[in-house]
């Protein structure tokens, strides 16, 4: 007896996902034999420059420079895969997108349309040979897990050409938990794409499908399961798992070694759901609504016994805790937890609220366990806008945590917003305000933070009483969705900024902060990485060691000796005393004299202006112009 659990692309292939090796363990555990595919990893290592994916897997992804140039080198190798199809696709993960022009994954006609046949399918070849072996193994059933918006026609595809051949065919994931009650009533979904779909939790559900296919069939008894009965869908009850009760991730099966990083990072639970849940912006609270406690947690002794046995099973010293937010009180009991243990030094990561609890003792504890990086939820620098949205955290309190994280050595990286429903461009304007007030404190290699627009999702508070805060639809467009994750831009902020105006001023606020923050961030990308996966990697890396990338030049007084280089990703053509230099990125002309004096040089900020600088410039003018040309990635500055 045995089951097949299929990742499909389009994400991140940093490290496993977390689903899949949760629901083999527990399948393990009873009996069951699990073969575990991540078509995700398998589909981009088909396409990707192999010479770019060895420097991520090697010593070479701590060299900022070489990491970003990989990364773009995979990029451009997705999207020309994905531009060679008969039916183009934009497939890339900078930023991660699988998406097909003109069509939507929200509406159902789309994706029958996309999904029927393999003219706009990357993975056409992958498929068929994952298809072929799963022949040959004969599993009862196979899963697709379908847990982001940007797997959605990746994954129907591979759920559409299992159900062809024949599968017992099952999707589950985070995404169509979404959709129970549009699901229920659109039996083409399954006729097309799937026997029967999870919703929510999929471990007992999973085991007591197995049971059902080996034995009575009488799939009513299959909790949170939705399937065809007499041409119309059938919702059964949902179940909620204790999580207490569910064994150690089993990533067995996985190729550790394959993912794009040096050193395997695991996914850890130690609860589900999240203890504030009360956020208008966010859907998390629907997710977990099946659930009487908005926040369900294992033991820390578990926790940490998970951490021992992947240690144990996998080499692993680098995990990310997948929660939605850790209370201080939390993360204490953890660091008891682990201080009781044998279990090995390791680095953490994961997600928090700024609350006045991260005192400056409990981050030195916490840093003390091997907590590396926090990712915060600031969204918004105007406290007006923080009750708006009920964050329930105080702007008084942020700078205070931000100081404590770093005197510990914690890293943080700030998430925010601007276009929530009713803000105003003031309003606005305060979360600029915030980031160029703090710079004394967020001001570091290892601390990352974005600014971008808010998103109206459909499962949220904003978006239930919509009118209550003057949100408009547009209905044209609402109403030919089947499956509406987010509204996009179409709505309107009757009573706050515009959609272009929003626009406007992300633009404007990217190019201030990037001078802001000009020593190390000045950068199309965070140069020390803001993944969740690779923080704890380069803080590991990098502890007790200077970062040396910069983005601009030191200071005229600063002892530093640095080497300015051309980058190796630069392409040339010199043509009457100029010369015109390409990146990926961008395009640019200079002087054939300044050009060939970079060469490359060594020396202090001051030593350089003077070998660089132009008889035609002020030497802060030379500075202005070498800075332009290491943030447009022209130049690389390394501190020796």
């Amino acid at each position: 007896m045995n089951v097949a659990l299929l990742f499909p692309p389009c994400v991140d292939p940093r490290a496993p996902y977390l689903g899949l090796p949760s629901l083999a363990a527990f399948l393990r555990h009873h009996g069951i034999g699990v073969t575990l595919r991540d078509l995700n990893l398998e589909g981009l290592l088909e396409v990707a420059p192999p010479e770019a994916v060895q420097v991520l897997r090697s010593d070479g992804f701590y060299r900022a420079h070489d990491f970003d140039r990989a990364r773009m080198s995979i990029q451009r190798s997705l999207q020309a895969a994905g531009q060679a199809l008969e039916r183009p696709v934009d497939y890339g993960i900078l930023p991660i997108t699988y998406h097909v022009p003109e069509r939507h994954v929200s509406v159902l006609a789309d994706l029958l349309d996309v999904t029927g046949d393999d003219r706009a399918n990357v993975f056409a070849g992958l498929y068929r040979r994952v298809i072929a072996d799963l022949q040959a193994r004969n599993p009862r059933l196979v899963g697709v897990a379908i847990q982001n918006g940007q797997q959605i026609v990746p994954g129907l595809l591979l759920a559409r050409r299992l159900k062809e051949a024949g599968f017992y065919t099952v999707i589950g994931g985070a995404v169509y938990t979404k959709f129970v009650a549009a699901l229920a009533t659109r039996p083409a979904f399954f006729e097309a794409f799937c026997d029967g779909l999870v919703a929510y939790e999929g471990e007992t559900a999973l085991l007591e499908l197995v049971a059902q296919l080996d034995g009575r069939r009488d799939f009513s008894k299959v909790p949170n399961y939705l399937f065809l009965q007499g041409g119309e869908v059938r919702v059964n009850p949902t179940r909620v798992e204790d999580v207490r009760g569910l064994p150690t991730p089993d990533f067995e099966g996985l190729p550790l070694d394959q993912y794009l990083a040096p050193a395997p990072v695991l996914p850890i639970l130690t609860g589900k759901g999240c203890y504030f849940n009360r956020c208008k912006f966010c859907d998390i609270p629907y997710i977990n609504h099946i659930s009487k406690k908005a926040y369900r947690v294992r033991d820390p002794e578990q926790v940490v016994a998970d951490v021992g046995v992947l240690a144990a099973r996998h080499g692993a010293r680098h995990f990310v805790i997948t929660d939605e937010a850790l209370s201080p009180r939390l993360l204490l009991d953890l660091a008891d937890a682990f201080e009781a243990s044998d279990v090995p030094p390791r680095a953490l990561v994961g997600y928090a609220r700024l609350e006045p609890g991260f005192t400056a003792e409990t981050c030195q504890r916490l840093a003390d366990m091997g907590l590396r990086k926090l990712f915060f939820g600031l969204e918004s620098g105007a406290q007006k806008t923080i009750d708006h949205m009920d964050k329930g955290i105080r702007m008084e309190h942020v700078a205070p945590v931000l100081k404590n994280c770093r005197s510990a050595g914690i890293a943080f990286h700030l998430f925010s917003m601007i276009g929530h429903p009713e803000e105003t461009e003031a309003e606005a304007r305060q979360t600029l305000q915030f980031f160029l007030d703090h710079v004394d404190v967020i001001s570091h290699p290892s601390n990352s933070w974005d600014v971008h627009r808010f998103s109206l999702d459909e499962r949220t508070p904003y978006f239930r009483d919509r009118e209550q805060y003057g949100i408009t639809l547009d209905p044209s467009a609402w109403e030919a969705r089947d499956f509406a994750l987010s509204a996009g831009r179409d709505w309107t902020n009757g009573r706050g900024m515009t959609h272009e105006r929003v626009g406007e001023l992300l633009d404007e606020f990217y190019q201030r902060l990037r001078q802001a923050y000009r020593a190390w961030h000045d950068h199309p990308q965070h140069l020390w990485p803001g993944f969740e996966e690779y923080a704890g990697l380069y803080a590991t890396w990098y502890h007790g060691r200077s970062f040396p990338y910069r983005t601009s030049l030191p200071g005229d007084t600063d002892p530093q000796v640095c080497r300015l280089r051309w980058s190796p990703a630069l392409t040339t053509e010199s043509q009457d005393g100029w010369v015109a230099i390409r990146t990926p990125r961008y395009s640019a002309r200079v002087e054939q004299a300044f050009f060939e004096t970079v060469a490359p040089c060594d020396g202090t900020s001051a030593a350089l202006l003077d070998r660089l600088a132009s008889p035609t410039q002020s030497r802060e003018q030379s500075r202005t112009a070498i800075n332009q040309l290491l943030s447009t990635l022209f130049l690389e500055l390394e501190l020796l």
